[in-house]
């Protein structure tokens, strides 16, 4: 799965390069998917505007008979940057639950990236959280630098 996300990556990229100048949605509903450090996922999104982006992400990690599964509500803050390559800031509500332990985890994270606007419909994206703050403090700590990097794409109607 990881090798076919990375090659359907690898041609975005290289397909880009002969596409027109893009710029971030606006008004516009999407999907997506990621591929992180810890779990491959998808997120819907809505593009208020092409500045402010807000979705949930849905997480599925599956690992020694253990699954993991995240729910993220989230909003992103995309900077001018260029016409097509946008820096933004993201901030997650994260909940995890975990079906080994029966346990679950809620918190909040916080991080940055970029997104490159192949076209007006389409973005391929890298973030990494570099703050994640847990609400149940007595089994997790405060975690500050590279947390949990990913990158995806995102498709908007």
């Amino acid at each position: 799965m990881k090798n076919l996300f990375l090659v359907l990556f690898a041609f975005v990229m290289v397909s880009g390069a002969t596409m027109v100048s893009a710029q971030s949605p606006s008004g516009q509903l999407g999907v997506g998917a990621s591929i992180g450090w810890y779990d491959i996922g998808g997120h819907v999104v809505y593009a208020i505007d092409p500045a402010f982006h807000v979705g949930t992400q849905f997480g599925l990690l599956i690992s020694d008979a253990n699954t993991q599964i995240t729910f993220a509500p989230y909003g992103k803050y995309l900077f001018k940057g260029s016409k097509e390559l946008k820096p933004f800031l993201i901030g997650q509500l994260f909940l995890t639950s975990n079906t080994v332990s029966g346990s679950s985890t809620t918190g909040l994270t916080f991080g940055g990236g970029a997104e490159y606007f192949i076209t007006d419909h389409f973005g391929v994206f890298a973030q990494i959280a570099v703050l994640k703050v847990p609400f149940s403090p007595s089994t997790q700590y405060v975690t500050f630098g590279i947390a949990t990097p990913a990158i995806g794409v995102e498709w908007f109607f």
